[in-house]
């Protein structure tokens, strides 16, 4: 029985990192790929995976950088270019620009770059999401958006909270001020 184990360059990144740490996975998305197959001998077999298309990468991992440096005027003419661009032209960098735009501008759709990022394979998708980037972007985007549901799931828990406490609280004061008319309404006992 085989066993593989893949090593690549690179650091493991927390989703809230995405948009700081996008250079580097980028970079790492470029990285060469060995796969080490230990076979029945416990031998190692080194194989060589082909190289991502370093150009593209490359480009693309230029243009993830410049949106870090720009004003939010600049980002909307921006998206605004590239939804344009994209629904004139739905070629994979096209798509994975938008995809980027999304993934890392603060104010950017983290649902639309997933489903851009997440198609199958195809004409207009290229690798879609077998390609490097999408592999790499996707797994961060969908813990963002668990951690997303999360947080709205305890805001809702402690809004809840919340209404119980100040239900109790009335509920506490009323009570309260009834004991305090029957203090109030009883003799005072002369000796």
């Amino acid at each position: 029985m085989k066993q593989r184990i893949f090593r690549t360059r690179g650091a493991g990144l927390r989703s809230a990192a995405l948009a700081a740490a996008l250079p580097a996975l980028l970079t790492s998305g470029c990285a060469e790929m060995k796969s080490i197959t230990l076979g029945a001998s416990q031998s190692p077999v080194i194989e060589e995976s082909p190289r991502v298309d370093a150009p593209q990468a490359q480009s693309l991992l230029n243009y993830a950088g410049s949106l870090r440096s720009r004003s939010n005027n600049e980002l909307n003419a921006e998206l605004e270019l590239l939804n344009r661009t994209y629904a004139q032209h739905r070629t994979e960098d096209n798509r994975l620009r938008l995809a980027i735009f999304h993934a890392i501008t603060p104010g950017g759709d983290r649902a639309r770059a997933l489903s851009l990022l997440d198609l199958p394979p195809g004409e207009n998708a290229g690798r879609g999401r077998n390609h490097p980037i999408a592999v790499l972007l996707i797994p961060l985007l969908q813990d963002g958006r668990r951690s997303e549901d999360n947080l709205l799931a305890t805001q809702q828990r402690l809004r809840d909270e919340q209404k119980r406490s100040e239900a109790l609280q009335q509920k506490l004061d009323a009570i309260r001020e009834i004991e305090k008319k029957m203090i109030e309404r009883t003799p005072a006992k002369t000796p």
